[in-house]
């Protein structure tokens, strides 16, 4: 049964000359079919042909070894049927094991078992193919095993070229040590700064998203201490809604390490000495010891003995519209990488809560808008 060939103006690679069906010029690609069945050689040969890639077709591999070996080819479509004196996928093995030339090998089977694509991945192939097939199948198969093949060479002329300047520079070592050492320092500190914009744009990016789609306060809410926590680690937190002018209310919470009665009392008492004392800070602020606590709440403090605390408030035109609270044991305080994230959360947050207050008060001028209405349950606020 021969390869069915597609008509003329279906042929891949037909409206490029000289490319592959997915834009990729295949150059100068040669491609050797070694079937037994000279039929099916010239069908596999033709539908090759169609990439633009050199074609050649033999009986066996042992008429073909020596080209092989000198990486006259770039990619091999091997049949796996046995001839007396020869077995092809034992070849393939012992090629994939010995050769250092970039030589892929796509096996071409009339067998339908399982095993038979395991028994030709472990030889070393790159594909498998039941025998015969459609071209355009056979045309697209190609065309990925060329794709690989290029590949490899690429990178394996990035990494000779590589080698060849690592040798360069080795042989200069001695002279441009100082400069190299200073020239790493800096590549580091690069990079190091590199990465942490890419971390905060992927950070912000993240989950701008996220809550890009909420728009409702108890939505948003619960979608952002959420994801608070997901970067913080067990963490306690409480979000403080204004409902009048300096007048607060709990928003939402989330309860880490407290007794259910404890953390209600607790909540209640916050929420009448925190957010009102942080409703003006424009930035992070950070409490990581007893002292740092008694000098910003004072005698209230003692609710938060042995706590690390971290607090900030969102702002939008010289109005509050949140203050967020996050506090926990402080033997786990909040390492700089989190306060760096929780100033993109803040700021990300801000934004999207104001978004949400313009929409619900939106027939309203904006220095008329009231508090947040907030549905106080038995818990004191929303449970995220």
């Amino acid at each position: 049964m021969p390869v069915q060939q597609p008509h003329d103006n279906d042929k891949p690679g037909a409206s490029v000359s000289g490319a592959t069906p997915g834009g990729t010029p295949v150059g100068t690609a040669s491609v050797l079919v070694i079937h037994p069945d000279p039929e099916l050689c010239q069908a596999a040969r033709e539908a090759v042909s169609a990439l633009g890639a050199r074609a050649n077709c033999a009986p066996s591999v042992l008429e073909c070894t020596r080209s092989l070996n000198a990486g006259e080819f770039d990619l091999v479509l091997l049949s796996d049927e046995a001839r007396e004196g020869e077995a092809p996928l034992e070849f393939l093995a012992g090629f994939s094991e010995s050769s250092e030339k970039p030589v892929r090998f796509i096996v071409l089977s009339r067998r339908t078992d399982v095993e038979a694509p395991v028994d030709a991945m472990r030889a070393g192939a790159i594909d498998f193919v039941t025998w015969p097939c459609d071209a355009r199948e056979l045309t697209e198969r190609t065309r990925r095993g060329l794709e690989l093949v290029r590949r490899v060479r690429d990178e394996r002329r990035r990494t000779e070229r590589l080698q060849r300047l690592c040798k360069r520079l080795n042989n200069a070592r001695e002279e441009v040590t100082e400069q190299v050492d200073l020239l790493c320092n800096d590549l580091v500190s690069a990079y190091q700064d590199l990465a942490e914009q890419m971390n905060t744009a992927t950070l912000a990016s993240e989950f701008g998203t996220l809550v890009g789609q909420e728009l409702d306060v108890e939505s948003l809410l619960r979608t952002t201490l959420e994801f608070l926590l997901s970067k913080t680690g067990p963490t306690n937190a409480a979000v403080f809604l204004p409902t009048g002018t300096h007048d607060y209310d709990l928003g939402a919470y989330v309860n880490y390490d407290m007794p259910k009665e404890t953390a209600d009392v607790l909540l209640d008492h916050l929420t009448d000495v925190v957010a009102h004392r942080f409703e003006e800070d424009e930035g992070l602020v950070v409490m990581d010891s007893e002292a740092a606590l008694q000098a910003r709440l004072g005698d209230d403090a003692s609710w938060l003995e042995h706590s690390s605390m971290t607090v900030f408030s969102c702002h939008t035109e010289d109005e509050c519209l949140a203050v967020v609270a996050l506090f926990r044991d402080s033997k786990t305080p909040f390492t700089e990488e989190i306060l760096a994230q929780l100033e993109v959360i803040r700021e990300i947050f801000t934004e999207q809560l104001a978004k949400v207050v313009r929409i619900h008060h939106r027939h309203v001028p904006g220095d008329h808008w009231p508090g947040f209405d907030v549905e106080d349950d038995s818990n004191g606020g929303m449970a995220a």
